[in-house]
C-alpha cells in the first residue's frame, strides 16, 4: 500500500469509529432528566454530541496512526483492532458507570473502584467485559480488512462532508456554550456533564468587555461555587475544657452502605433489640453519599467539602484530639483499608500504630476478622481507662455474605453484575441479596453487643450505631444503583441510634426533625468529654441530647458536589456552581429554588476557611 492509501484507510477508519462512538454516546442521553424544551438547549445537545464524539475519536486515533505504517498487514490490523476495541469498550463501560452513578470514569474513580470503595466487581462482570472486548475486536478487525481490501467503498466526497460538518458543529457548540456560560443559561451549561472529557469554551472576560453578559445570573451562580479553600482554621477557637470525672467508653458501630429501611426487628434483630434501650433518630441523614464524605462528617462534625483542607493542613478531628487528651486507648477496626480514601491522613492522622488493613480476601472474611480482633482487644484493654472503639463493617457494600449463611431472602441474585443493571431490572432479587448481607453483619454485631453487655460497663458506655451512607436499588426508577450518585433518601438516609449513659429511651427520636452525622461530635464533646466552647467553634451540628432543633435543611456532599437537602426538595450543586433543582425522587422542578438556603449552605462551606 502507498502512503496515500494508508492515510485513506486511516481516514475511513476514523469516520467509521466516529459513527460507532456517536451511537454509544447516545446511551448518555437516556439519563437526561428531561430533553431540553428550548431550541438553544436542544441544538447544543445535538451539535455537541456529534462533534465531541468525532473530535474524541480523531484525537484518540492519533495513537493508532503510526501502526498504519507497519509493513505486515495482519500484524497491523491486529494491533490497530486491539487498541480500537479497547477504546470503544472503555467508552461503553463509561456509559454503564454513568448510568448508575452519573459520573464518568477518571483516574481517581478508577482507583476507588479497584479499591472496592464504589463497587465490588464480580467475576461475571469481568467476563462480560472480556467478552465485549473480543466481540468488538472481531468487528474492528473485519472493518480494517474490508477497508484494506476495498470491500468498503465510500463516495469521495463523504469524508470531506463529514469532516466539514464535524468542524462546523464543534465551532457552533462552543460558541453557544460561550454565550450560555456568560448568561448562566442552565439549559445549555448543565448538559456538558453528560459527555466524557467535554470541556466547552467559556470567555466571560471577553463577553463582559462587550456587555454581552448577565451579571445578576452569574452572581447567583458564583454564590453556589465551591471556592478552593486555603487556610483551614479548625477549630475557630482552642478547646476550653473541664475535668471529666468518669469519662465513658465510646463505641461506634458503623455499617457501610446501610439503608434506613433495613433497620428493623426482622432484618437486624440484634441491633434492633439493643437499640430499644436508647434513642432512635428516625430522619437521620449522612453527611455524604459515599464513604469519604460520610465518615469525614461523622468524625469532624463539619461538611466533607473540607476534606482537602484537612489533608493539606494535616488537621485531625477535635473529637479524636480530645479523647487522646483524656488518655483513651483507641481501637480502630475497619474492614476496608484506611489509606484510600486517606483516612490515615485525616480522621486517624494522630492515631499511633494505626491498624490500616484487615485480614481476608473478601468483605466477609474481613468483617469476621475485625469482630474477632476487637473482641480480643476489648477483653485485654486497661479497664482503668475509658476506651474508644470504631468497628466499620463492609459486607453490605458488596452485597456479600458467607456461602453457607442460613438466613437468606429469596428470590436472590447469585452474584451482582453491574453491567446488566438497568431501569427494567427487577430490584427484588438484588434487594434480597443486600438484605441478606445486612442480616449477616447483624449476626456479627451481636457478638460485639453481647461482649459490651457482659463487660458490666454499659452504665458508663455510649454506643452509636449507624451507616456511613445509604444504598440505592433503583428506588426512584431513575436507573440509580448503589451510591455516590445522588442525594436522594436511599443514598443518604441511614439508621442512627444512641444507647448508653444518660441517653433516654425514645424510639421516636426527634420524630421527623432532621438529624445529621455532623451532630455526633458536638453531642459527645458537650455531654461526655468536658468541652465548654460554643458548638459553632468546632462543628456545624447540634446536641442530640438537648432540646430538639427543627432544621429546614441539611448539607450533604460527594466527591465533587454538594446538596442542600430539604424535606421536600434538593438543590444539587457542582463544583463550578452548576446546579439542579429536583424533588426527593430526583425529578426536575420548574420553579426557582430558595437562594437564601444556598447562602446559608455556603456559610457552612466557608466558615472554617476564613
Amino acid at each position: 500500500m502507498t502512503i496515500k492509501e494508508r492515510l485513506t484507510t486511516y481516514g475511513y477508519f476514523i469516520l467509521i469509529n466516529s459513527v460507532f462512538a456517536i451511537f454509544i454516546a447516545l446511551r448518555y442521553l437516556r439519563f437526561l432528566p428531561e430533553v431540553p424544551s428550548d431550541m438553544l438547549g436542544l441544538l447544543f445537545l445535538v451539535l455537541s454530541t456529534f462533534s465531541h464524539m468525532v473530535a474524541l475519536t480523531a484525537i484518540v486515533s492519533l495513537i493508532l496512526l503510526p501502526f498504519f505504517f507497519l509493513p505486515y498487514g495482519w500484524i497491523r490490523r491486529i494491533i490497530v483492532a486491539t487498541l480500537a476495541s479497547l477504546i470503544l469498550v472503555y467508552l461503553f463501560i463509561d456509559t454503564a458507570v454513568f448510568a448508575s452513578y452519573r459520573f464518568h470514569i477518571n483516574p481517581a474513580m478508577l482507583d476507588l473502584i479497584f479499591a472496592g470503595q464504589i463497587v465490588s466487581l464480580s467475576v461475571a462482570t469481568w467476563l462480560m467485559v472480556i467478552g465485549a472486548v473480543v466481540l468488538v475486536f472481531a468487528i474492528e478487525l473485519g472493518v480494517l480488512y474490508a477497508i484494506d481490501e476495498r470491500k468498503i467503498r465510500l463516495p469521495a466526497k463523504t469524508g470531506r462532508i463529514f469532516s466539514i460538518s464535524a468542524v462546523t458543529a464543534l465551532l457552533l457548540s462552543h460558541l453557544i456554550h460561550i454565550w450560555a456560560a456568560a448568561h448562566a443559561y442552565q439549559s445549555v451549561t448543565q448538559l456538558k456533564r453528560y459527555l466524557p472529557l467535554f470541556y466547552p469554551m467559556t470567555s466571560n472576560s471577553l463577553m463582559t468587555k462587550y456587555g454581552w453578559i448577565d451579571e445578576e445570573a452569574l452572581e447567583k451562580q458564583k454564590l453556589m461555587t465551591m471556592q478552593k479553600q486555603g487556610d483551614f482554621k479548625f477549630p475557630l477557637q482552642p478547646l476550653q475544657t473541664q475535668v471529666v470525672a468518669n469519662p465513658p467508653n465510646i463505641v461506634f458501630l458503623v455499617i457501610d452502605s446501610w439503608r434506613a429501611d433495613t433497620f428493623n426487628a426482622e432484618n437486624t434483630p440484634n441491633l434492633w433489640n439493643f437499640s430499644q434501650n436508647g434513642t432512635i433518630f428516625q430522619n437521620h441523614l449522612s453527611t455524604g453519599n459515599a464513604t469519604r464524605a460520610g465518615i469525614f462528617g461523622f468524625f469532624y462534625g463539619i461538611p466533607s467539602t473540607y476534606w482537602h483542607s484537612a489533608i493539606d493542613n494535616k488537621t485531625s478531628p477535635v473529637f479524636i484530639d480530645r479523647m487522646q487528651d483524656l488518655d483513651y486507648p483507641l481501637g480502630i477496626f475497619a474492614s476496608a483499608q484506611l489509606h484510600n480514601p486517606e483516612f490515615d491522613q485525616t480522621v486517624f492522622l494522630k492515631v499511633p500504630n494505626l491498624r490500616k488493613e484487615s485480614k481476608g480476601s473478601t468483605a466477609v472474611e474481613r468483617d469476621q476478622n475485625i469482630t474477632e480482633e476487637w473482641l480480643n482487644w476489648f477483653g485485654q484493654r486497661d479497664r482503668l481507662k475509658p476506651s474508644f472503639s470504631f468497628l466499620f463493617y463492609d459486607s453490605p457494600h458488596g452485597y456479600d455474605f458467607p456461602k453457607d449463611y442460613p438466613h437468606r431472602y429469596e428470590p436472590m441474585l447469585s452474584e451482582v453484575n453491574y453491567l446488566k443493571l438497568n431501569n427494567k431490572t427487577d430490584p427484588e432479587p438484588l434487594m434480597n441479596r443486600y438484605k441478606t448481607s445486612v442480616h449477616f453483619v447483624d449476626s456479627l454485631a451481636k457478638q460485639v453487643l453481647d461482649e459490651l453487655n457482659a463487660s458490666g460497663e454499659m452504665e458508663n458506655t455510649i454506643v452509636i450505631i449507624t451507616g456511613d451512607h445509604g444504598e440505592e436499588i433503583n428506588d426512584n426508577k431513575q436507573n440509580y444503583w448503589g451510591h455516590n450518585s445522588n442525594f436522594s433518601n436511599p443514598q443518604i438516609h441511614v439508621p442512627f441510634v444512641i444507647v448508653g449513659k444518660n441517653v433516654p429511651k425514645n424510639v421516636d427520636g426527634w420524630n421527623n426533625y432532621f438529624t445529621s452525622h455532623q451532630d455526633v461530635v458536638p453531642t459527645l464533646l458537650q455531654n461526655y468529654l468536658g468541652v465548654k466552647n460554643p458548638i459553632q467553634d468546632y462543628s456545624m451540628g447540634v446536641d442530640l441530647l438537648g432540646k430538639p432543633v427543627d432544621r429546614d435543611w441539611l448539607l450533604s456532599s460527594s466527591y465533587s458536589k454538594y446538596a442542600v437537602v430539604a424535606h421536600q426538595d434538593i438543590m444539587e450543586v457542582g463544583s463550578a456552581g452548576q446546579f439542579s433543582y429536583i424533588d426527593k425522587e430526583y425529578k426536575p422542578l420548574k420553579e426557582e429554588p430558595d437562594y437564601a438556603l444556598l447562602k446559608q449552605a455556603m456559610e457552612q462551606i466557608s466558615r472554617f476557611s476564613k
